[in-house]
This record gives C-alpha cells, sequence and structure tokens, in this order.
C-alpha cells in the first residue's frame, strides 16, 4: 500500500532501499544520542557494528517491516513496525511502531504523521487491534504528534545507569 500526500509517498521498504534505509538509521542513532546516549558513534558504527545493522535492516525489509517516506525520489523518513512479542495467545492483538525518523529538511511537514499512519494502516493489515510506541520525555515534539494522532499514556519506564562512563 502506497500513500501519497501531494509529492509524498509512503509505503512499505523495499530491498533495493537498503543502503539509504541503513544510512537513515545511522542518522535516527545520532540524533538520538542526545536523549538516549548509548556510546561514541566512531565505536559504535564500527565495521562489526556496520555489518549488524545491514543485516538487521535487510531482515526487517525482507519481512515487510519497514515503511519509507519517499519525498520526490529523496528517502525523507522510515519507520518500523512489528509484534510486541507477547508469549500468550490471546484476542487482543497488539503491534510497536518504532524508530519513528523524519530527516531534519522535513520536519514539521506531515512526514511523521503520514508515516505513523501508514505504519497504522500495515499493523491493522497484519491483524493488530492497537498499536503502540516509545517515545523519549525529552522529546517534546515526537510527544505532541503522538498525542494528536489519539495516543494516550499507558505506561512509564524508568532507566537507572549502574556504571559510570
Amino acid at each position: 500500500m502506497v500513500t501519497a500526500v501531494d509529492s509524498l509517498a509512503v509505503s512499505v521498504g523495499s530491498i533495493d532501499d537498503l543502503d539509504r534505509i541503513v544510512q537513515m538509521w545511522w542518522t535516527l542513532l545520532e540524533d538520538q544520542q542526545s536523549l538516549d546516549w548509548r556510546g561514541e558513534m566512531e565505536i559504535l558504527t564500527s565495521n562489526f557494528n556496520e555489518s549488524r545493522v545491514e543485516r538487521f535492516l535487510e531482515n526487517r525489509l525482507r519481512l515487510g517491516r519497514i515503511l519509507t517516506a519517499m519525498k520526490d525520489g529523496e528517502l525523507v523518513g522510515i519507520c518500523s513496525i512489528s509484534p510486541d512479542g507477547f508469549l500468550l495467545e490471546g484476542s487482543h492483538i497488539v503491534w510497536v511502531i518504532a524508530d519513528v525518523f523524519v530527516g531534519e529538511h522535513c520536519r514539521r511537514s506531515g512526514v511523521a504523521t503520514a508515516l505513523v499512519k501508514a505504519a497504522e494502516n500495515e499493523c491493522m493489515k497484519n491483524g493488530a487491534d492497537e498499536v503502540r510506541l516509545t517515545v523519549y520525555v525529552m522529546n517534546d515534539a515526537a510527544r505532541g504528534l503522538y498525542q494528536s494522532l489519539g495516543y494516550e499514556l499507558v505506561s512509564h519506564e524508568y532507566g537507572r545507569r549502574l556504571t559510570s562512563d
């Protein structure tokens, strides 16, 4: 399914877009460092990690779990979807939307909204009754977007650093 608004097209990603998606995923990671520091970028981007990321994203693409936003042929946003991993069989199926990211030059132009709505549609096609997502408490813009789309706070997640880096 392709959702198109003006020159923006959102669809399930293609393996042909892997290189661009990998590049955008690294930009996402670097962008999130101020919200959730995971180590020095030169260590995170080692050959070993680059290979792992590429294999991970290739797998997600083959499963149809990455959505892309293209504007005039340029990749301007990505997000991923997956079942939430609840082990027990039940009648209420939850999927998760994650890694919603829009290139800085296209923010506040409806790309994230289009990505989330397309992700919701894909989750529904896969049998979801509900979608959930996680957002950093300091990310006011994303929190505002999700609230404007009808998302409600359902839990709090706490973290505590166990080592001093």
